[in-house]
């Protein structure tokens, strides 16, 4: 038996026979036999869950046996390491992985420690990076590499003499036939490769549908949806250079674009946040409009009574900050397949408008392009703008001599 270097886990030891077993690394479930004599002399006392390097023998009785069994030193922080990838969110950005020798725990790795932003590790990839302690005791590794793998080397080029003669052509079809085979012999395009970087330009646009189709450097079509575009109140246009990332094809689902940003936003692919999180993006001529009719809007009522103004004032504020909370959920969310969790109700939304808040809504919605294609949600909304307006003049013009109308009238 070779002397080759071999690690594995202690499962099992007992003191009082002064023996036990080892599960190996590089045996699967065969258990190895651990006995004091193998042990070293600075490790006399195993403990079940030990990480040990050994040395293998076979016994008179054709035993598999540890020898020379020594623990493993601890992971030292800042210490420069391989780990095998295990598994990769790209939706989350972070992974975990396991040290070649020390698998003790996960080490987790998260992608804005990694050196090369232009691409995302895949499983069973080796990355190597300095180990740094987190507050919560977990490993963490960070100014993380991506080592490639060595290119198999090509076979050697037989001698001319070597190369076999090729079998004469076979007889020629009738174009019929030939027009078939062909057919049956084209190709169809490969897959992209999932989950990293790839450049193109916007080929095919419906906005009304919320889809279209990214044509890549080289000549594929790839389909992409609303959702995966990674702005808040931007809308996708026919010729912009984009930077995206794919899913792995399943079956035959057709491939797609999972998120896609415009050439030199890169660094946001990596984010959850859209790449206009903290922007306005506004369209100056929608919100003028909308500005000008809640101005006047409250302008009128506090004509008649600064109390209700002020009131509607402090609906509208809490409106502008729902519906601006809303889209910022609404855009995570369905960038993490989690649907309306987190988001404000549709029914919430319409009740601060009825309150008054409609003003602030309709300022909202133009600054942040929210709610303004769902027909339904649309109908609604102008249904409780037109009701608070009737509600108003109810109460400050129609029944002007009831007491609690002079109670807020100026």
């Amino acid at each position: 038996m070779d002397k080759k270097t071999h690690y594995g886990t202690v499962t099992h030891w007992f003191t009082d026979l002064q023996r036990g077993s080892v599960l190996s690394d590089d045996h699967g479930t065969q258990r190895i036999l651990l006995e004091a004599a193998s042990l070293t002399e600075g490790y006399r006392n195993p403990q079940s869950g030990d990480r040990i390097s050994f040395s293998l023998h076979e016994d008179s009785r054709n035993r598999l046996c540890a020898d020379e069994a020594t623990l493993l030193p601890p992971l030292q922080e800042n210490e420069r390491v391989e780990i095998t990838l295990s598994d990769w969110n790209y939706q989350q950005n972070g992974g975990y992985g396991m040290h070649h020798v020390q698998r003790n725990s996960p080490i987790f790795i998260l992608g804005q420690f990694l050196n090369d932003q232009t691409r995302i590790p895949e499983n069973g990839e080796t990355l190597e990076g300095r180990l740094v302690k987190h507050s919560n005791g977990q490993w963490l590794l960070v100014e993380v590499d991506i080592i490639e793998k060595t290119p198999t080397a090509l076979p050697d080029i037989p001698a001319v003499a070597e190369i076999p003669v090729p079998p004469p052509p076979p007889p020629k079809l009738s174009k019929a036939k030939s027009t078939t085979k062909a057919a049956q012999d084209t190709e169809l395009p490969a897959a992209l490769p999932a989950n990293r970087v790839l450049g193109g330009s916007i080929a095919h646009w419906n906005d009304e549908k919320g889809y279209g189709f990214i044509s890549t450097e080289n000549q594929q079509s790839v389909f992409f949806h609303i959702s995966a575009f990674h702005y808040m109140s931007q809308r996708p246009n026919i010729g912009q250079k984009v930077s995206f990332y794919c899913n792995r094809p399943v079956g035959s689902e057709p491939q797609r674009a999972m998120r896609v940003v415009l050439s030199g936003h890169e660094a946001s692919l990596f984010s959850e946040r859209p790449y206009d999180y903290h922007e306005f993006n506004l369209n100056m001529r929608k919100l003028l409009c909308y500005g000008l009719t809640g101005s006047l809007y409250l302008s009128g009522v506090a004509y008649f009574s600064l109390k209700l103004a002020s009131f509607y004032c402090l609906t509208s504020a809490a409106a502008f900050w729902l519906y601006r909370s809303d889209k910022q959920t609404a855009v995570t969310k369905s960038r993490q397949k989690q649907g309306y969790l987190g988001r404000v109700p549709e029914k919430k939304l319409h009740q601060i408008g009825l309150l008054g808040g409609w003003p602030g809504a309709l300022f909202a919605r133009g600054a942040f392009n929210h709610k303004t294609g769902k027909a339904s949600f649309i109908r609604v909304f102008w249904l409780t703008v037109a009701a608070n307006i009737a509600i108003t003049y109810a109460l400050l013009i129609h029944y002007g001599d009831n007491p609690i109308a002079l109670l807020l009238k100026n």
